[in-house]
């Protein structure tokens, strides 16, 4: 916008010595792992080439984007200057031979004063196997990894954005495919503009915004879900919604303005970012970039010079479950809602609502007709630069009427107008499939003009379950463990479950464990070992189920040769409920060496870093032992705590443990205890109590 005057479930049992749980992922585009130094050892990183970019005439840009936005022509937001380059594995940075045969490359990349860094490779061709990760110094925000799969129709890669002024590209090959990666960086694009909640922030959205997750939301929870914030070229912002088909198949067709995304060659440059949002209602900040994935192609657009302004692109990978996106339902009618109300990225910030209480009026300010929505002004909240290609939805129907295309109206300027193009202008657009909507919006010619919105699931109710811990991995001596899991139905309609693992080491959500699982009304799904494929691993598990009331289970039992003796019956953990306390208590610990040992498992269900800080306590109130844990990975295993604290021939029977949070901020996260009998390799199952 221009603002002018414009399927499994997670046990949570730590049940081995030598038996790890990790974290999962979950869907087609979703980034998952850790790169290979942040994981074992390697070279320093100040032994690794450091390139430095030229500096960026910052002032300069800014100057020109405040002619940009006073001009009145429709301009998306921009956030970056592109520092042009041509770098190669063979030209620059270090490579590093491992252990296992495979190989890394890694670069440093500095560009003075930027507030956050993305990149464009021009070619991007890597062998089966090999992964691409960006990650600031710290490697505590990490985008990666990315595969032969995400090379864009074009044989490029866009990249996500980290935070900072410097980061690392890292490229993991299998071993003997060194001279089969053909990849050049392009550019590097130099953010200006903040993101999160950098130090010396100065251009975040106006305080008249409404936080997405304030009480305003409450009735449009789906339809929030279906608005993500896009990067374009690596150096704009804009905001898109997905959109239902009469098809009803999910395909991921994502709109948003032509002057936001003006031909193919930007189509496939999109990087979108899921739920960038306020977690706490009021603060307009602390938004996560997790949520993210690149790439689409061009589907259709009407300019906004000549017509109603929209773009319709297709994204390459429908998003990934866990990212819980809707797809929003549309008005082509072209009649008039009495009220609307708007869902946006102002400023390209975290996510806002605005409402307007008063009836659309019908407009011809752009295009070579009247083609437009004009809002007179926001009762509740506002627009900024940033929000162009959102969508304006009939308060009443909840459906998309239009896209936003330009405007007077900010926080400084609360009685200030916006201009949305219109949804019926859009469907008949140029009279040609690559000009309009309909086809693509109702491709089954049913004549439709109007589709309510649609959930994946089928459902706006639904609930994840976490079991903190899982296995399919031999353990300590003879045992084998294994993991059984049960979803219970107990509605009078069918439902589906969506099973995800994430693997030791590996980052928040994971992976999807095979097809969605159909569960019948009064009926249950139970599947025993579903990490058979991955054997061995270890990890947790979570569920997504399209419907409340509709519990998880799990046991973790030893395989023996001569049967399976029941290990423990871990009940799962409502994800939509639960609230992560900053201090929990496991109230027992025992420790005799050859006779028990106590394992402990930290869990988060976000990507990031996180700390934590673990006491052990004896009976009579003395300290054993107090000792820090890091953590990137959504699990993190410490066999034998005493151990691990320098303390293993202590003996205790009956003292507790406490961990506090002391670093991080994690959407949730728990910790267990698994006591582990030396004779029998029997786990004993310890649930967190909150302090």
């Amino acid at each position: 916008m221009n603002i002018t005057a414009p399927t499994r479930i997670l046990t949570a049992i730590l049940v081995t010595a030598s038996l790890v749980i990790p974290a999962m992922d979950a869907g087609a585009a979703v980034r998952r792992g850790l790169p290979p130094s942040l994981l074992q050892p390697t070279t320093s990183l100040e032994s690794v080439a450091r390139v430095e970019m030229a500096s960026v005439d910052v002032a300069a840009y800014l100057a020109e984007d405040a002619v940009r936005e006073s001009s009145g022509v429709p301009t998306p937001l921009r956030f970056a200057a592109r520092n042009e380059t041509a770098m190669t594995p063979d030209s620059a940075g270090t490579w590093e031979s491992l252990a296992d045969g495979s190989s890394i490359w890694r670069l440093r990349l500095a560009s003075p004063e930027a507030r956050n860094i993305n990149l464009h490779l021009d070619r991007f061709s890597i062998p089966q196997g090999a992964s691409l990760w960006l990650y600031d110094n710290d490697g505590a925000m990490v985008q990666g990894p990315y595969t032969s799969a995400d090379r864009n129709s074009e044989g490029e890669l866009w990249t996500a954005i980290v935070p900072g002024d410097e980061i690392v590209v890292e490229l993991h090959q299998p071993a003997g495919s060194r001279q089969m990666a053909d990849l050049r960086i392009a550019a590097v694009n130099h953010g200006y503009r903040d993101f999160g909640d950098l130090a010396g922030a100065t251009t975040k959205q106006g305080a008249c915004n409404n936080d997405v997750i304030c009480p305003e939301g409450d009735g449009w929870r789906d339809q929030i879900r279906s608005v993500a914030r896009i990067t374009i070229v690596g150096s704009f912002l804009c905001t898109g919604q997905l959109v239902n088909n009469t098809a009803e198949d999910q395909t991921p067709y994502f709109l948003t303005a032509q002057h936001c995304v003006e031909d193919s060659s930007q189509a496939v440059s999109v990087v979108a970012f899921w739920n960038y949002e306020s977690p706490v209602c009021g603060d307009l900040s602390g938004g996560s970039l997790d949520e993210n994935q690149s790439g689409a192609s061009l589907v259709s657009l009407w300019e906004w010079r000549t017509g109603s302004d929209f773009t319709l692109i297709l994204l390459d990978e429908e998003p990934h479950p866990s990212f819980n996106v809707y797809y929003s339902g549309w008005d082509a009618t072209g009649d008039i809602p009495s009220s609307s109300v708007g869902i946006h990225h102002p400023s390209g910030d975290e996510k806002a609502i605005s409402f307007d209480d008063d009836p659309l009026t019908k407009d011809d300010s752009y295009g070579n007709g009247s083609y437009q929505w004009r809002v007179g002004q926001w009762e509740d909240g506002t627009t900024e630069g940033g929000s162009s290609g959102s969508c304006i939805f009939d308060a009443t129907s909840q459906l998309c009427v239009g896209t936003l295309t330009a405007g007077a109206a900010s926080c400084s300027n609360p009685a200030g107008y916006d201009i949305y193009g219109r949804m019926d202008a859009h469907w008949t657009g140029t009279g040609s499939p690559d000009g309009r909507l309909s086809d693509w919006l109702d491709p089954l010619a049913t004549g439709a003009l109007t589709l309510a919105g649609r959930n994946p699931f089928g459902t706006t109710t639904n609930q994840t379950w976490l079991v903190p811990a899982a296995a399919s991995a031999p353990g300590v001596g003879i045992s084998n463990w294994k993991t059984q899991i049960v979803v219970t139905n107990p509605s009078a309609e069918t439902r589906l479950a969506r099973i995800f693992f994430v693997e030791k080491g590996d980052p928040w959500p994971g992976s999807l464990l095979g097809d969605p699982q159909t569960i019948p009304p009064g009926g249950s799904l139970a599947i025993d070992d579903p990490l058979a494929d991955l054997n061995p691993t270890s990890g947790l598990l979570y569920v997504i189920v399209d419907g409340e009331g509709m519990p998880v289970t799990t046991r973790t039992y030893n395989l023996a040769a001569d049967g399976g003796t029941f290990g423990q019956g871990i009940p799962g953990i409502l994800l939509n409920d639960a609230t992560a306390a900053n201090r929990l208590i496991l109230p027992m610990l025992l420790s005799d060496p050859n006779r028990f040992r106590t394992n402990l498992g930290i869990v988060q269900t976000s990507a990031g870093s996180m700390a934590v800080r673990v006491q052990l306590h004896d009976t009579d109130g003395t300290v054993l032992g107090t000792k820090g844990y890091a953590s990137t990975s959504a699990f993190l295993q410490i066999n034998n705590v005493l151990d691990s604290m320098g303390i293993g021939d202590t003996i205790v029977e009956g003292g507790w443990i406490s961990v506090d949070l002391i670093a991080g901020s994690p959407a949730y996260w728990t910790a267990y205890a698994s006591i582990i009998d030396a004779s029998t390799d029997d786990p004993t199952y310890i649930l967190p109590v909150a302090e």
